[in-house]
């Protein structure tokens, strides 16, 4: 029997110490061409690009030297989660005539992808940050949406009422998680509120992107759940059983789950 071959310690630990110091050299070699990325926007930290159809789309990134979304957008010169908003499109649930809620809409990725690439009627979308609602405002109007496109912003939640954040994070602005509280000053409504009888009527898609919060976001909108049944694009982290609650409050509306990506699930009415 072969014997195996034993590598000096000493070895070892040089080794280790040289790709720890590659390791080093790389992560600032990305820090410094990101920057270089990032000066070359246009004023006001704009990014054109063409999507997949061509069209031109512009994005407004005033926070891409430290927020991870946005930093994307910038590095990829596209949308955030490109692949997985291609896949919801060759799916079919938007059509030119459909109506689309995004919930936990930070800057408005999504929102635009959903009016301009998906060419949906009318997006109605809610951010409860308000630099990022204010951004979001930014992208409509540089993409000629605002005809196409309603804002609130506010938290959606099981009912009316305010809410405070818990935890924010320069570097993950669409990671803000909020909670409930009688004084949070952050406004709170439900899609149940909000949606007219002419919105639900056309109403194909709801993403929900809340950190947490989509039980509630989806117990304000059981009239909605009941009434029409569109299909539901849900980020589900993956702690506390969050796929599993969620997957079991929708099968009583009969809904099942279809997986988009690790965290990203689209359940449809059976």
């Amino acid at each position: 029997m072969a014997e195996a071959v034993k590598t000096d310690p000493n070895v070892a630990e040089e080794l280790a110490a040289t790709r720890e110091t590659l390791d080093q050299m790389l992560r600032v070699m990305t820090a410094q061409l990101h920057l270089q990325r990032v000066a070359l926007l246009e004023d006001g930290h704009i990014l054109r690009f063409n999507a997949p159809n061509m069209q031109r789309i512009a994005m407004s990134l005033p926070d891409a030297v430290d927020d991870f979304v946005q930093g994307v957008i910038v590095q990829t010169r596209g949308f955030y989660e490109a692949k997985i908003l291609a896949k919801v499109a060759e799916m079919g649930v938007v059509g030119p005539k459909s109506v689309v809620c995004d919930v936990g809409a930070n800057i408005g990725n999504h929102t635009v992808y959903f009016a301009s690439i998906m060419g949906a009627a009318k997006v109605i979308a809610f951010e409860p940050q308000a630099h990022c609602h204010a951004t979001l405002q930014a992208n409509i109007a540089l993409n000629g949406l605002e005809k196409r496109v309603v804002t609130h912003h506010s938290l959606v939640g099981a009912e009316a009422g305010q809410g405070q954040m818990v935890q924010f994070n320069t570097r993950n602005l669409g990671g803000t998680s909020f909670e409930v509280a009688a004084h949070g000053g952050v406004p709170m409504t439900t899609l149940d509120m909000v949606l007219t009888k002419a919105d639900v009527a056309k109403l194909d898609l709801i993403k929900i992107d809340v950190e947490g919060m989509q039980i509630p976001v989806l117990q304000g909108a059981v009239g909605i759940l009941e009434q029409r049944k569109p299909a539901l694009w849900v980020e589900l982290l993956q702690r506390d059983d969050a796929f599993e609650e969620t997957a079991a409050f929708l099968a009583g509306f009969g809904y099942v789950a279809e997986k988009l990506a690790r965290n990203d699930f689209l359940f449809r009415a059976a």
